[in-house]
C-alpha cells in the first residue's frame, strides 16, 4: 500500500505546506503549552512525521503512524503519561462537524500508530498533544485531505443549550452568562435523565469527571484554535464544570466527553464569544 509521509515543522516560526488535492497529509506547527519545566533542563523543540495510505476512503478504517523526533532528527523514547496516556489525538473536520478522540499505541522508537475512519471527503486538522520525557507538553497540528466531493454537515442549532444524548438530557452552562476574551469562564455540563432526576452511573475519564476539547472556528484551522480544559473536582455527581479562557471573540465549538457505565459519551455545543 503506497503512503504519503509530511513532516511538520516546529517552534514559533513555522510554514504551511499544501499537498495535493488528494489523500495525504500536510503540516504546520508544532505548539509548546506552558506548563513548568525541570529546574535545569533545556527547552527542546521537536518535530512529527505523520504517515497515512494514498487510498483513504469514507468509512474505510485506515492507520495513522506519527513519529516525533527532536529538531535534530534524533528519535524521542521516552515520553511522560499525561491524562493517562502518552498520546491524545483529537481528529476534526475543518468545518467542526465531525469529532474524534484518539488514543495511539507507543510502537517505541518514537513512533505512535493508531486507526481512524472519517465520514467523507473533504480537509482534516489533526491535533496530537504528547509529552517528551522531562519537557513542555507538545501540540503538533497535521492536515489531511481526502480527495472527492464533501458532503455538507447536517445543520447545527450553534445557539442550543439542551440536547438529548443517549437517553439523556444535557445543559450546556457558562459562567458569567456573557463571558469576555481573556476572561476566566466556567463552562458547565449539566446531565439528566428523561425524568429530570439527575444521571447516576457517572465514573473517571482520563483520570477526571470528564474531559473538554475547545476549538475556534477559523478558514484555517491552527494550533491557535485549541484548547482543552481539566475539569472541576467539585460538584454534583451529575455535572461536569470546567474553566477555561477564550483567546479571542467568535465561534467556539465544545466537545464534553465523559464515562458513564463505562461507555464513553460526547456531547457537543457551540459558544459564540462576542466581547
Amino acid at each position: 500500500m503506497n503512503k504519503r509521509r509530511w513532516i511538520i515543522n516546529v517552534g514559533v516560526a513555522f510554514f504551511v505546506w499544501f499537498a495535493p488535492a488528494s489523500s495525504g497529509v500536510f503540516a504546520q506547527e508544532t505548539h509548546l503549552h506552558h506548563v513548568p519545566q525541570s529546574a535545569g533542563v533545556p527547552e527542546v523543540l521537536f518535530q512529527a512525521k505523520m504517515t497515512v495510505p494514498d487510498d483513504i476512503g469514507p468509512g474505510k478504517s485506515f492507520t495513522i503512524d506519527i513519529h516525533i523526533s527532536d529538531d535534530k532528527g534524533r528519535k524521542v523514547s521516552a515520553f511522560d503519561v499525561f491524562q493517562e496516556k502518552l498520546m491524545h489525538l483529537i481528529v476534526v473536520s475543518d468545518d467542526l462537524g465531525f469529532f474524534e478522540h484518539l488514543h495511539p499505541e507507543y510502537q517505541g522508537d518514537g513512533h505512535f500508530k493508531t486507526t481512524a475512519i472519517l465520514p467523507s471527503a473533504g480537509a482534516y486538522t489533526l491535533f496530537s498533544d504528547y509529552q517528551p520525557a522531562g519537557q513542555k507538553e507538545q501540540i503538533s497540528v497535521l492536515k489531511l485531505r481526502m480527495k472527492g466531493a464533501r458532503k455538507s454537515s447536517e445543520t447545527e442549532d450553534m445557539k442550543a443549550t439542551e440536547k438529548m444524548v443517549q437517553g439523556m438530557r444535557i445543559r450546556m452552562g457558562l459562567s458569567p452568562k456573557i463571558p469576555r476574551v481573556n476572561e476566566e469562564a466556567i463552562i458547565g455540563f449539566y446531565l439528566k435523565q428523561i425524568d429530570g432526576k439527575p444521571v447516576t452511573g457517572l465514573g473517571p475519564y482520563l483520570g477526571e469527571k470528564g474531559h473538554l476539547v475547545i476549538i475556534g472556528k477559523s478558514k484555517t484551522l491552527s494550533v491557535r484554535n485549541y484548547l482543552h480544559a481539566h475539569a472541576m473536582k467539585e460538584g454534583e455527581a451529575s455535572e461536569i464544570k470546567f474553566t477555561t479562557r477564550f483567546p479571542n471573540k467568535g465561534l467556539y465549538k465544545l466537545w464534553c466527553q465523559f464515562n458513564r457505565n463505562g461507555r464513553i459519551l460526547t456531547a457537543d455545543f457551540w459558544v459564540n464569544i462576542q466581547r
